[in-house]
């Protein structure tokens, strides 16, 4: 019973991101109570699990500590809620892992990357209605229906999530390419393309640079990583996809807008870089760059696209405003060794297996891309988090598989 309350709790977890961030904190939620639970059944899981990856979580441990340090230091009036608001994620990964890891099996994955498909393709289904409805005779009745308000009417694929998620859609993607290459049926492969091909059209519509440059690196990596006939011709779309999207940008946005784009994350990576520099070692505490005195220009570019909040637009420049070197670089650290994480995942299987993993590190690659125009949500963050636990499932498959040693009651694949 628990360990289907954790494959289930796991699978909301997956699809949330499509939805928004409400959703993502109320799946990680019940997903960390489900882990805890499977644990708690057999604590020695936690132990002999991270004894592998000891680096890993010694890593997780020390950059939670910055975050407490810097917090203290800068004299936060909650010190713990500010703490737990940026470790929360680390806090998940740390019980998630074992107690997914160790008591699930493949068939288990196999179930929740079909249901997440499911699941990709209805929502997509629902934003192609809302966006042919909305640019086509100005109907908002998508929304009026959900009671919910359109954030940016020049992109009508960002509907129910307020934060631009292109990083979602990109991931739904990948996780339909997937099940398009390894479905046996001729019907599940069609809805998989029509799903494909309908994401794209919303990545278009949302018009986010980062976004086809991100398409178009992902096209060369996975060629690169998987010599796969399927997986070759499918990427490929995807370099013309990253041209389609880039010549709609230019026409939604006239080349004077765009200027101004760029200029003005500019201006935001100089402010960023100052208020580095006035507080190095330690930074300011959660959520530094919100006291930063920004120009009001920078003030409502910022707040317009990020939910009402200022930040740095640079997840790693973000991170060493609010704590520092130490805590900047301990989270670079960590990222790197997620990254070498997901590519060992990659490297060591064939067939199928070898198709996960390859397809869970372009993810990775897509979010690190991101990082560079954007700071990470909840949405960024359940895709790292589900990214690294499938990952360390495939490595854990591995590791039964060469007769090294494990826990006590590892499923059956």
């Amino acid at each position: 019973m628990i360990t289907r309350l954790l494959k289930y709790s796991l699978a909301l977890f997956a699809i949330s991101p499509l939805i928004n961030v409400g959703p993502v904190n109320a799946t990680a939620l019940l997903l960390l109570l489900a882990s805890a639970l499977q644990l708690s059944t057999q604590p020695q899981q936690f132990v002999v699990f991270w004894r592998q990856y000891w680096v890993f979580i010694l890593t997780m441990a020390a950059l939670t500590t910055a975050f407490l340090l810097s917090n203290l230091l800068n004299n936060n009036p909650n010190t713990l809620a500010a703490t737990f608001a940026q470790g929360r994620w680390f806090l998940l990964l740390a019980f998630a892992s074992p107690a997914v890891a160790c008591n699930l099996n493949t068939r288990d994955w196999q179930n929740i990357a079909y249901f997440s498909a499911s699941i990709a393709l209805l929502f997509t289904a629902i934003y192609l209605v809302d966006a042919f409805t909305f640019l086509t005779i100005g109907s908002n009745f998508v929304l009026d229906l959900i009671e919910a308000e359109r954030g940016d009417p020049l992109r009508p694929s960002w509907v129910f999530n307020p934060h631009p998620f292109s990083r979602t859609l990109l991931a739904a993607m990948l996780l339909l390419l997937g099940c398009v290459l390894a479905a046996n049926r001729r019907l599940p492969r069609v809805l998989y393309n029509i799903g494909i091909f309908g994401l794209g059209a919303l990545l278009i519509l949302g018009a986010v640079r980062t976004a086809f440059i991100a398409v178009a690196v992902l096209t060369c990596l996975g060629v690169f990583l998987y010599r796969g006939k399927g997986l070759l011709r499918s990427l490929s779309a995807g370099l013309l996809l990253s041209t389609v999207g880039l010549w709609f940008r230019g026409q939604l946005f006239p080349m004077d807008q765009t200027d101004k784009s760029l200029g003005l994350r500019e201006a935001l990576f100089e402010q960023g870089v100052d208020a580095f520099l006035a507080t190095p070692w330690f930074g300011g505490g959660y959520q530094a760059a919100r006291a930063i005195s920004w120009p009001p220009e920078l003030q409502n570019f910022a707040s317009a696209q990020t939910m009402e909040t200022t930040n740095t637009h640079l997840q790693w420049l973000e991170m060493l405003v609010s704590y520092g070197l130490l805590g900047g670089l301990l989270f670079i650290s960590l990222w790197l060794l997620s990254g070498w994480l997901i590519l060992r995942a990659s490297h060591q299987f064939s067939t199928t297996k070898k198709l996960v993993g390859v397809l869970l590190f372009l993810n990775w690659t897509s979010l690190t891309i991101a990082s560079f125009t954007t700071v990470y949500r909840e949405s960024e963050w359940a895709l790292w988090v589900v990214t690294l636990l499938a990952s360390l499932s495939l490595l854990q498959r591995q590791s039964i598989a060469s007769g090294q040693p494990h826990t006590a009651s590892e499923p059956a694949n």
